[in-house]
């Protein structure tokens, strides 16, 4: 039986014991051995039958379920190309990559979606180590689509991992690191490090508050998403900060994170890029307009060049959205700058 079928045809249970859509917690553990015994062997059976904690996290319904509740669907069609954001991703595997590691590395990507980093490590490669990514999530709309995907995936909250204790090589905090709440994000981190083996990594990602992303999230998105975007972003104190008495060494290092689209021409380029970012963020009222002045708004508002000087950043890093060739292709580039916190757990 297929993932799909398998998911399809569960008996549905009560809403208390639907772990995923269409599928209970026994549902989907039988489904996960016989199809990810890698990801089952890590699965801490005591902790993913904690009622209360069950009960919260089948109970939580959030923005990225559906267009209903936000941008889910919308996000999603964003997401079918894994390329766009690649670039970011595969420099924060590499910082997730454990020194000296010569052999397959296992990462959590607790924030992973319906698995977009997964996907992006198949299609293009992976970091110095070739990871294996455990793609996790909060939403079972996100966890059940990797599963379709054929994607070793777990519903869990960030604050409370479902993996065992030491059972992967490095855990990643990605692209929503911002939607934990203030009040659980010291907790997300210690349960970060309980479930990384020593001497490996948890790498955190997300904007500078004084960034332009974070402009891009207060002007834009937060006024004109449907779910709106009242979420807190960071400071390079805020992220050493997220550590303070846990056993881990930490840095704050910069990275070139940008939005790459491909297209035939410069105007194809263009228009998917406008495309991509009204999915990704639900801002399709502010990007229905001319193509042309939607790229225009993308110029404005990603403008790097005050942020890149104020942080000292290489002089080669481009600081304004551009259209350029590559490998046969127009490529649109939106330059975003990130920060991400590399932690080392030490006992």
């Amino acid at each position: 039986m297929t993932v799909n079928s398998r998911l399809e045809t569960a008996v549905r249970s009560p809403a208390t014991d639907r772990y995923l859509p269409s599928a209970s917690l026994d549902e989907y553990l039988g489904m996960v051995a016989a199809r990810h015994p890698e990801l089952r062997a890590r699965l801490d059976d005591a902790r993913m039958r904690s009622a209360d904690r069950l009960s919260a996290l089948v109970s939580t319904v959030n923005e990225f379920e559906s267009d209903a509740s936000g941008r889910g669907d919308s996000y999603r069609r964003a997401q079918q190309d894994v390329s766009v954001r690649w670039t970011g991703a595969r420099r924060l595997l590499r910082l997730a990559t454990p020194a000296g590691a010569t052999g397959e590395v296992t990462v959590l990507d607790v924030l992973g979606g319906d698995g977009v980093i997964a996907r992006a490590v198949a299609e293009n490669g992976g970091a110095a180590a070739k990871p294996t990514v455990l793609t996790g999530d909060i939403s079972g709309t996100m966890v059940e689509r990797a599963l379709a995907m054929g994607l070793p995936a777990v519903r869990q909250a960030a604050d409370f991992l479902f993996l065992r204790d030491a059972s992967v090589d490095a855990v990643l905090l990605a692209y929503g690191t911002h939607h934990i709440a203030p009040a659980d994000r010291s907790r997300a981190m210690a349960e970060a490090l309980r479930v990384t083996r020593p001497g490996g990594r948890v790498v955190i990602h997300d904007f500078d508050e004084a960034s332009p992303m974070a402009r891009f999230f207060a002007e834009l998105v937060h006024p004109h998403s449907a779910a709106g975007h009242d979420y807190r972003h960071f400071s390079r104190e805020d992220m050493v900060a997220l550590f303070h008495r846990l056993p881990a060494g930490v840095r704050v290092v910069d990275v070139y994170d940008p939005l790459v689209v491909r297209g035939r021409d410069p105007e194809t380029a263009r228009r998917r890029m406008c495309d991509y970012v009204a999915d990704m963020y639900g801002i399709h009222q502010v990007m229905a307009g001319e193509k042309e002045s939607s790229w225009r708004l993308l110029e404005e508002i990603f403008d790097h060049s005050a942020y890149l000087a104020r942080i000292g950043a290489a002089s080669d890093t481009p600081r304004r959205p551009t259209v350029h060739e590559m490998s046969g292709y127009c490529v649109a580039e939106v330059p975003r700058m990130a920060l991400a916190a590399v932690a080392e757990r030490v006992s």
